[in-house]
């Protein structure tokens, strides 16, 4: 962890490696033609329906550590999933399934795809491409930690709910409204956005807290390079449940942001590392802190060097904010790349780097195994030297999917364990990673451990249904700038019940699209908050969502 009396390397050997790897795929990016990229609401079950076409062995270049994909490349991954289907010898029904819901989904982007003509688009206007409608009941305590205004603060949005943009319930009953919509023009600016209005029923609708702008940006569209700016959702890494990295735990906030559309390969001997996508990011956060309006700069970049095998690497620094902004346009870049990031004398910065890996055993039912390490700042490996080396502070995931755990391929299951370090995400000069009070990563926050073991089961070729028992304890850490009132460890027992309908079309309405999701769920927490105090936590989630069917507006 680092604090204003550890000093700041000027130099670092890994992330100097990885930043030229990043430079390298930008200047070797492919030669795909300009197109619209609308990238999809990391809610939608269009990435379960990609997973589930990725668990059948028929989506080898999906490359799934960076989300969210855009409409395009979904539609990609689509056409690559039917070609292959139709080349088997088993027509698998869940799989066509599948892929004729995804064809239902993205109707104009499958089409670009098959006639190759993504490039030289019309101009064309979305305004409805989703509405969603959600009842949420929320009864219990909410997890948080406060530690005042130098150190790490932070608070569930709602309890058995994470990874929900921080979408902020009541106790007791709760409506949540989105929309969703894209245009682009002269077939390489997109813009796209999702609203939602949320909170409980007895609330006027015309609240002002209760509207939010989800997501919106901005995206130019350069070959195969994107180039956006706005309030984007961000999900790093391999786990299912505690991205530590990045993650939609918390609201999106406003960045600069360049990643690949569809991936692709490096030049020349690189080429051998497989197909790649990557994602670069410069952003600020919000203010309530003792560094207002800090600076957040990450970097990753994903290789699926072969079909069984996938890895990568992403780096994250935090720096300046008000009163921590001691450095020129020259030390505003070292911070921007983290190759050269001062000292704390000067100021003071906060950095993540971490490596992770996946690999699909195929002999043994496409076996998946899955791990990730995420180290908090640098430690001191040199002596005297002043050699600084990543993985101070780490935090772990690893996990076991087996996703035919019946022959037929609808019955899955899945244990997966992550472990955060004491020192995750938190600083003592605020440097710590939350945004708008919520954590920005996994949402176990600092010393904690979590275990989850979950089996899903295709009923029929449209409705999955789940169940996921996980086990949760968190350590009263005693931290340098904050004592807790007491040292209790926390404990929670907790059971999740989740059920997926994937979209259909419906008749009456010029067969428009209508999808259900549904999630169930209890937990008993022993000293919740390291306090005396235990807490039943339940909740229920009815989600019914709409595809309107007429499309959009088209300028030729």
């Amino acid at each position: 962890m680092a604090s204003a009396s550890r000093a700041r390397p000027t130099r670092r050997l890994s992330l100097p490696l990885m930043l030229a790897v990043i430079a390298i795929a930008w200047s070797a990016r492919p030669a795909f033609a300009s197109t619209y990229a609308a990238y999809i609401p990391l809610d939608s079950s269009i990435y379960d329906e990609l997973d589930t076409l990725n668990d059948l062995g028929l989506a080898d270049s999906y490359i799934s550590e960076i989300q969210p994909i855009s409409r395009v490349e979904a539609a990609r991954i689509t056409v690559e999933a039917e070609s292959k289907l139709s080349e088997s010898q088993n027509q698998n029904e869940l799989a066509r399934s599948v892929i004729n819901s995804l064809r239902l989904q993205l109707p104009d982007e499958v089409q670009w795809i098959e006639q190759d003509h993504e490039d030289n688009l019309p101009t064309m206007f979305h305004p409805i491409e989703r509405i969603e409608g959600e009842y949420v009941l929320s009864e219990g305590t909410r997890r948080s930690l406060e530690t005042g205004p130098s150190g790490i603060d932070y608070q569930e949005g709602t309890p058995l709910l994470p990874n929900n943009d921080n979408l902020n319930t009541d106790q007791g009953s709760n409506e949540i409204l989105r929309w969703s919509g894209w245009g682009g023009v002269g077939g390489f600016i997109t813009g796209y956005g999702e609203g939602a209005l949320a909170g409980p029923l007895t609330d006027s609708p015309s609240q002002a807290s209760r509207a939010q702008l989800l997501t919106g940006a901005v995206v130019v569209s350069l070959g195969n390079t994107a180039i956006s700016f706005g309030q984007e959702e961000t999900s790093w890494g391999v786990s299912h449940y505690n991205q530590l990295s990045q993650s939609n735990n918390g609201q999106p906030f406003p960045a600069l942001r360049i990643q690949n559309i569809h991936p692709g390969h490096l030049p020349w001997v690189l080429r051998y590392l497989g197909l790649y996508r990557y994602q670069a990011f410069l952003g600020q956060l919000n203010a309530g802190r003792t560094f207002s309006k800090p600076w957040l700069s990450g970097h990753m970049i994903t290789f699926r060097t072969l079909p069984f095998f996938e890895w990568g690497l992403e780096h994250t620094i935090m720096f300046g904010g008000s009163g921590n902004d001691n450095y020129g346009p020259g030390g505003f870049l070292g911070n921007l790349t983290g190759l050269s990031t001062g000292n704390s004398s000067q100021y003071n910065t906060n950095t993540r780097f971490g490596i992770f890996g996946k690999a699909y055993i195929r002999r043994l039912r496409d076996t998946q195994i899955y791990g990730e390490v995420l180290s908090e700042d640098f430690f001191n490996a040199g002596g005297l030297s002043g050699l600084k080396l990543p993985f101070k502070g780490p935090s772990y995931t690893a996990g076991l999917y087996v996703p035919k755990l019946t022959l037929d391929g609808r019955t899955t299951a899945r244990f997966e364990y992550a472990l955060t370090d004491k020192e995750y995400s938190v600083h003592n000069d605020s440097l710590y990673w939350t945004y708008n009070n919520a954590l920005m990563g996994s949402s176990l926050g600092p010393g904690a451990w979590q275990v989850n073991f979950e089996i899903d089961r295709w009923l029929n070729l449209q409705s999955r249904v789940g169940m996921d028992t996980f086990y949760t304890r968190r350590q009263a850490i005693a931290l340098p700038f904050y004592e807790p009132p007491t040292r209790n460890t926390e404990t929670g027992y907790g059971l999740a019940f989740d059920l997926l309908h994937l979209p259909v079309e419906i008749t009456p309405l010029a067969d428009s699209l209508g999808e259900m999701k549904a999630r169930a769920g209890i937990e008993y927490v022993t000293d919740i908050n390291y306090t005396n105090t235990d807490s039943f936590r339940a909740l229920v989630q009815l989600s019914l969502s709409f595809n309107p069917a007429w499309g959009g507006l088209v300028w030729r």
